[in-house]
């Protein structure tokens, strides 16, 4: 799974965090948490290490129960004889970014924190401000182990690992969550394409009074291009994304484009057009923040969908009735390989400031064994937690640790017992690197800063065209121009030539 948080204006490509994060607790100032590892009683002839204690800052609210669960993770620590103990501070979302570049700016000596190129991971590395960890992830076999080759190769900065790629999913798959229960009823199959999928939602249109046929929060429609195109899922001619708002890479001209002039998905355009126009779309789209809510209070009979562990998990709740009405719909499902470039967005990086970054991997490593991944993830078993075989997990309590911050590894990784059968066929689909066509621009990270001028300029299209395009407030050939005469006039080409440079030294270097 991948996962970001921007400050300021909203954009794409950022999964829900509430279902990620845990009401705040605390019982310090500053959210810190300090494990009371036993005081050593050993003789001096043992060999237990003396206890270090490393400090990590993370976003967010500290999870519910978090003090009880570091307490026990801390003790497996000493009695484990890693020789460190965690003191975790989380800070607010809203000043994390600052917050951390200050405390590097300073030369407090912490530990771990997360950072991510959509942070300050760029400068930071540019500063010498992080560690490499080549060396130290070659010498740790449980952590090189926990995360797959294709992750560690494909998110290095400059040929170098710099942080520790945290994820769960491999690539992004799309698709949409339908009312299975109203598909039976109107007689129709299961969906398998497009026009499957068509007929459903007009079905539901003509004959449903108190039912409507789609609905997603306006601020995710710049994914219905992806979903709503006969190529989606399938890795054909072109990579349409590139990790760079509204912009794609044509892999038959070599050409970095605007995601709105790509042929390859022209036709969704259009059909997200006609979807506005006809009502199959809310007219509301723009303004719709409660597509969740309406979904499962059932005044919708499909709505947005990704095999992220998350987006599914959201309408378990439906199915308590031990009920059969859902079911996810992924465009081209049966033969579905899509491009991926193996990015993550999130990285546990260790300051050069850090007196024990050998300890701090050391404690990476530990919590790449299962046991101990479980313990910080999901709590103290039968308490917060028990297992439901080896790959799932039945919630006991409200602890809900984010993994993307320290733990996520995909080969650990369980899933809730609550999630669809559905869910988590995609859910283990997206995991398995060998699904997906490796992207010609893998490797590729953005770095505006050579044209941050010009960037800061085009970044608001975003928002007031390109998103109303893809929600199909502006119809698919007025939105499109409009898009290239901004772009034009704002110097989008500066940005378009900067992107093509940077892919094409990535490319040069294979």
């Amino acid at each position: 799974m991948r996962f970001k948080k921007q400050f300021g204006a909203a954009t794409t490509a950022v999964l829900a965090i509430s279902l990620m994060l845990a009401g705040c607790g605390g019982k310090s100032n500053n959210g810190g948490n300090e494990g009371k590892s036993p005081t050593n009683t050993e003789s001096a002839a043992s060999a237990t290490k003396e206890t270090v204690t490393l400090k990590a800052y993370f976003p967010g609210d500290k999870p519910a129960g978090f003090d009880d669960v570091l307490q026990a993770v801390n003790d497996k620590l000493k009695a484990d004889n890693v020789g460190a103990a965690l003191n975790v501070n989380f800070l607010p979302w809203s000043d994390y970014g600052n917050a951390v570049s200050v405390k590097m700016s300073a030369g407090e000596g912490f530990d771990m924190y997360l950072d991510a190129p959509w942070l300050s991971m760029n400068q930071m590395i540019a500063s010498n401000s992080l560690t490499e960890l080549d060396a130290m992830v070659a010498e740790r076999s449980e952590l090189k182990a926990s995360i797959p080759d294709e992750m560690w190769n494909y998110n290095k900065f400059d040929g170098k690992i710099m942080g520790i790629p945290l994820g769960t999913t491999q690539g992004q798959v799309y698709g949409l969550l339908i009312r299975k229960d109203l598909r039976v009823k109107y007689g129709l199959p299961e969906l398998k394409t497009l026009d499957d999928l068509e007929k459903f939602l007009y079905s539901v249109k003509e004959n449903e009074k108190d039912v409507k046929p789609f609905v997603i929060n306006g601020i995710k429609a710049d994914k219905l291009p992806f979903i709503l195109s006969d190529s989606a899922n399938l890795a054909l001619d072109e990579v349409l994304e590139i990790g760079v708002n509204m912009f794609a890479y044509s892999t038959k001209d070599k050409k970095v484009v605007g995601q709105w002039a790509s042929p390859m998905i022209a036709d969704a355009y259009e059909r997200v057009t006609k979807y506005y126009k006809d009502g199959i779309l809310s007219k509301n789209i723009a303004q719709e923040q409660n597509a969740e809510t309406l979904f499962k209070q059932g005044k919708y009979a499909a709505t947005y969908y990704a095999a992220d562990g998350v987006e599914g998990l959201k309408y378990s709740e439906m199915l308590q009735d031990g009920s059969d009405k859902l079911e996810v719909f992924v465009p081209n499902g049966d033969k579905a390989k899509p491009y991926t470039a193996f990015q993550q967005w999130n990285f546990l990086c260790i300051p050069t400031s850090s007196k024990h970054a050998d300890l701090a991997m050391d404690v990476a490593n530990w919590m790449s064994i299962k046991e101990n991944h479980d313990l910080m993830e999901y709590g103290i078993q039968g308490k917060d937690w028990e297992p439901v075989g080896d790959t799932s997990y039945k919630v006991l309590s409200n602890y809900s640790f984010p993994g993307y911050v320290l733990t996520w590894r995909p080969t650990l990784n369980r899933t809730p017992a609550t999630m669809t059968a559905d869910d988590k066929k995609w859910f283990d689909f997206s995991t398995n690197p060998a699904n997906f066509t490796l992207s010609p621009t893998a490797g590729f990270n953005f770095n505006a800063e050579k044209v941050k001028t010009e960037y800061a300029k085009i970044t608001p299209l975003h928002d007031s065209i390109f998103l109303p395009l893809s929600q199909g407030l502006l119809p698919a050939d007025q939105g499109k121009a409009k898009l290239e005469d901004k772009m034009a006039s704002l110097g989008g080409q500066k940005v378009i030539d900067e992107i093509q440079a940077q892919i094409n030294a990535v490319l040069s270097g294979k």
